[in-house]
C-alpha cells in the first residue's frame, strides 16, 4: 500500500456535501468557526465568489475549491457586494430534494454554482491538520478525475436518484484523498506531513513508520531507511514536516492509541504493546502528556461525544 494510502485509512476521514448554492445577485454567507475535527469545503463549480477572513478578502472562480483545514471562520460574498455595503437580508430559498439542501438566491448578475460540505476527521486527524494553512486552495483543471468527481457529485445534487444521498457521501470522500493527491504534487505545503510523503527519501522512513509504528524507532534506525546520514534525515525532516522526526514517531502512535482505544475498544494494556510502549504505566505517561487525558478518561469522553453526535441532541 502506498504512504497517501496509509495516511487516508489513519485518518479515517468521512465526507458529506451539505449545501448545493445557486446564488445570483447581492448575497452574504457567513461560515462560524467549525467544530474540533470538521473541514469545511467549497466547490465553486461555476460563476465567482469573494472570500472574507482575518487575513483579509480575494476573489475565486470557477474550478476553484477552497478548504478550511481548523474549521476557520470565515464568509463567502457576492462580487457585486462593495465595501461598506450593509449586508443584505437572507431572502433564499432552501429546499433538501432529497440528497443535499438547495439554497437559491435570485437576482441579478450570473448564477454563482457552488457546493458547500465538509471533511470529518476520525480520531487519528490531528497528524495531518496540525500544520496546515487556515485556507487550502485548489485549482482544478479540467480532464482530470478530480474535474470528473465533482461534476458527478454536481449532477447528483441537482438532480438526485435513487441513492444519490449515499453517492455524494461516497464521493465527498474520494474529494479528499484526490485533494491530498494534488496538493502533494504541487510541493507547496512545507513544514507538514504531505511534504514528507512528497520526498521520495523521506517518504521511505514514514512508510516504515506507518507499516509498523511500535518498533523502537531513533533517528538513526529512520536515516537508515531514507538511505541517508542520520545529521541529513534530522534535518530534512524538521524542514520538511515541520517536526522532529521522534516528535512525528510519537504523534503517530499516540492516534493509533486513540483508535485502538475508541474504535476497537482494547484495553490501554494491550494498547500499549501495540503502540510500542513496554508498560501500560510508560504509555499512559506519554498519551496524557499527548491528549490531556488519561487513556481511560478520554475514551470514556470520546464514546459520550459519538453517542451525542449519533443522537442529534
Amino acid at each position: 500500500m502506498d504512504n497517501l494510502s496509509h495516511l487516508i485509512r489513519a485518518l479515517a476521514p468521512s465526507g458529506a456535501v451539505d449545501l448545493h448554492c445557486l446564488l445570483a445577485g447581492i448575497w452574504v454567507a457567513p461560515h462560524p468557526q467549525a467544530p474540533p475535527g470538521h473541514v469545511p469545503y467549497h466547490v465553486i463549480v461555476d460563476g465567482k465568489l469573494r472570500l472574507r477572513t482575518a487575513r483579509g478578502a480575494q476573489i475565486f472562480q470557477a474550478g476553484d475549491v477552497l478548504v478550511f483545514p481548523h474549521g476557520t471562520d470565515h464568509q463567502l460574498e457576492s462580487v457585486q457586494l462593495d465595501e461598506g455595503d450593509a449586508t443584505p437580508d437572507d431572502d433564499s430559498e432552501r429546499q433538501f430534494n432529497g440528497a443535499v439542501t438547495r439554497i437559491v438566491t435570485r437576482g441579478e448578475g450570473p448564477v454563482l454554482d457552488m457546493l458547500c460540505g465538509k471533511f470529518i476527521m476520525g480520531e487519528t486527524g490531528s497528524s495531518l491538520l496540525r500544520s496546515l494553512p487556515d485556507v487550502l486552495h485548489i485549482r482544478v483543471g479540467d480532464r482530470t478525475p478530480l474535474f470528473a468527481l465533482i461534476q458527478i457529485m454536481r449532477n447528483e445534487s441537482a438532480d438526485p436518484k435513487p441513492g444519490s444521498a449515499a453517492l455524494i457521501d461516497e464521493l465527498s470522500s474520494a474529494l479528499f484523498t484526490l485533494l491530498l493527491r494534488r496538493l502533494m504534487a504541487e510541493e507547496q505545503l512545507t513544514g507538514t506531513v504531505l511534504a514528507l510523503l512528497a520526498d521520495p527519501r523521506m517518504s521511505r522512513a514514514v512508510e516504515a513508520v506507518l507499516l509498523d509504528p511500535a518498533q523502537a524507532w531513533t533517528v538513526g534506525t529512520l536515516a537508515e531507511r531514507a538511505h541517508v546520514s542520520r545529521a541529513t534525515f534530522a534535518r530534512r525532516f524538521a524542514q520538511r514536516g515541520g517536526l522532529s522526526p521522534l516528535e512525528w514517531v510519537t504523534s503517530v502512535r499516540m492516534e493509533l492509541a486513540a483508535r485502538l482505544l475508541v474504535r476497537e475498544g482494547l484495553p490501554a494494556n494491550q494498547v500499549a504493546e501495540r503502540c510500542g510502549y513496554a508498560s501500560e504505566a510508560a504509555f499512559g505517561r506519554v498519551f496524557k502528556k499527548h491528549y490531556q487525558s488519561a487513556p481511560g478518561s478520554y475514551r470514556r469522553d470520546r464514546l459520550k461525544r459519538m453517542a451525542h453526535n449519533l443522537s442529534g441532541i
